[in-house]
């Protein structure tokens, strides 16, 4: 049944947005937290806000995986690194959904920068690769997504982030257009331990949840337990994390998050983050 269920919504989610081409956040602290990661200033700030990994000051590359509704035809796998460069920072993306019949890949390069003391800014270009069966064709796209950092003091981050905002559409056909999306958020660090973070978006041609919440609270250096809820659709997440300092700068780190959906049900998800 949960099968069933799940392909009904897969065939109509695709015809009824087929104009979309959907740019994933990755990493499971964020997905621990709702997926509300847009001030995460961590390895996949390169999915989530390119301007947020501008405030890293080693090199970082991470894996991620998301087993959705635990159902292999939905797999998400996704790699990203970053290291600083000219006065910033690049970033490198790569990930992949989907299965034989339906894949869809992206790849994305940018830069990010702190223009100023508490204020960063990021670019990012992005290659999109749609392959389908024969019937309907692949597509493939290039657009481009950009965010804004701001920490007005040591405990509140500010960010916001818009992607394909010149709404561009497939080379293959130019009346299928892209999601343009536009994401607020703001974080809140109530003491060393326990961090709040509070997010919104909105999408044209796509969709996108219309609130996003999580909560971080560090056991010690070394744990950290996350919990999150999404609405419109609803989701709730769940997750931990384990860090560990090596070295002068070496550090590594696991993390493990759990997702909701009050449709389709679970979805596990691991990352696995290194800097150096």
């Amino acid at each position: 049944m949960k099968r069933i269920i799940f392909i009904i919504f897969f065939v109509v989610f695709w015809f009824s947005g087929y104009t979309q081409s959907i740019s994933y956040v990755a990493g499971a602290r964020a997905a621990g937290m709702g997926n509300a990661g847009i001030t995460n200033q961590d390895t996949w700030a390169v999915f989530n806000n390119p301007a947020a990994y501008s405030w890293l000051s080693n090199k970082a590359v991470g894996l991620f995986y998301e087993n959705r509704f635990l159902m292999k035809e939905t797999g998400y796998g996704a790699m990203a690194f970053s290291s600083p460069l000219f006065g910033g920072n690049i970033g490198f993306g790569f990930s992949h959904f989907g299965y034989s019949l339906f894949q869809s890949d992206k790849i994305a390069l940018g830069f990010s920068q702190q223009l100023f003391k508490g204020f960063s800014m990021g670019l990012q270009v992005n290659y999109f690769s749609v392959r389908q069966s024969d019937y309907y064709g692949n597509l493939n796209s290039v657009t481009f997504e950009a965010g804004i950092l701001s920490k007005p003091n040591d405990n509140l981050s500010i960010g916001a982030y818009i992607f394909n905002p010149l709404n561009l559409s497939y080379f293959e056909d130019s009346d299928l257009k892209m999601p343009v999306a536009v994401r607020l958020g703001l974080s809140y660090l109530f003491s060393k331990s326990l961090l709040l973070s509070l997010e919104t978006g909105k999408a044209i041609n796509g969709d996108t949840p219309v609130f996003k919440t999580g909560i971080e609270y560090l056991l010690n250096e070394d744990f950290a337990l996350r919990a999150g809820l999404a609405l419109a659709p609803v989701e709730y997440s769940f997750g931990l994390g384990y860090n560990n300092s090596f070295g002068n700068k070496n550090k590594i780190g696991f993390d493990l998050a759990f997702a909701y959906h009050e449709v389709l049900g679970s979805t596990p998800k691991l990352s696995i983050n290194y800097e150096f």
